[in-house]
């Protein structure tokens, strides 16, 4: 059967969209910017909770069910940091989500803001002595006092979730923190040539050499050639597990300190 072009084209335009006005226009923005708090915890939950923890209460990353975010004090620093992630964390940068869930992302986290913060048991001032008497000043940078072994911990309480902390004290090998997607405070073994044995952790490492850092604080590099042996190991912590060497209300209130510090009060 033989159709005219006019005919044709009518079956055709049907099929085309007409261009959206400036009303409809509108209309769809308005739609986006809305707050979706139901879409941005299945968002959330999806693409932020292995860190944050369901709800937001925290893990390996920080607790974001508080009023104020130090690093996100308005929905454009929250904005920035969802896309852009921050240099030096374990946070990336989350490419993949579309402007929808962006948006109902920081919907969902600003409505955490009203949701209590963790109920602690312990006593600060109590936790601060205990810390001391465990020694964790030794391998611990706090306020600008302590060793270097082990992370920094000035600000510890607004990067890690209380329930992060105690785990970290009962059984520090059980997690560790990443950056660039490399573990950090990796526990390494080398035998040199000369039969010298070395542990420490990791402080940096590429194809040729590796530096570590021993229990003492003292940095050795060393030429992979020039080694007998290199073990990394992926499970084990140079931190010792308190789990046998504190009462439970000595944990909760070394947890409580350690919550208090913060950079966002």
């Amino acid at each position: 059967m033989r159709h005219s072009l006019r005919e044709f084209c009518f079956v055709l335009l049907p099929l085309v969209p007409a261009p959206m006005t400036a009303q409809a226009t509108g209309a769809a923005r308005a739609a986006l910017a809305a707050p979706d708090i139901a879409l941005g915890k299945r968002a959330f939950d999806i693409n932020c909770s292995r860190c944050h923890g369901i709800g937001a209460t925290g893990n390996t990353g920080p607790s974001l069910a508080r009023p104020i975010l130090p690093r996100a004090r308005d929905d454009a620093a929250l904005r920035k940091v969802i896309e852009n992630g921050i240099d030096g964390t374990e946070m990336p940068r989350a490419f993949w989500l579309s402007e929808r869930d962006v948006l109902a992302i920081i919907a969902y986290v600003r409505s955490l803001g009203r949701v209590a913060p963790e109920a602690l048991t312990g006593d600060a001032t109590r936790g601060a002595a205990a810390y001391q008497r465990a020694g964790c000043a030794a391998c611990h940078v706090m306020n600008g006092a302590g060793g270097a072994a082990g992370p920094e911990l000035s600000d510890i309480g607004t990067k890690r979730s209380a329930r992060h902390l105690r785990e970290s004290i009962l059984a520090p090998a059980a997690a560790f923190p990443t950056e660039g997607g490399y573990q950090q405070f990796l526990v390494i073994r080398a035998v040199t040539r000369d039969g010298r044995t070395l542990t420490g952790v990791r402080v940096n490492e590429d194809s040729y050499t590796i530096q570590l850092r021993d229990a003492s604080g003292r940095f050795h590099s060393l030429r992979k050639a020039q080694l007998r042996s290199l073990d990394k190991d992926f499970k084990a912590s140079m931190m010792p597990a308190f789990r046998d060497h504190l009462t439970d209300a000595e944990v909760e209130d070394i947890v409580a300190y350690l919550v208090s510090a913060r950079s966002d009060k």
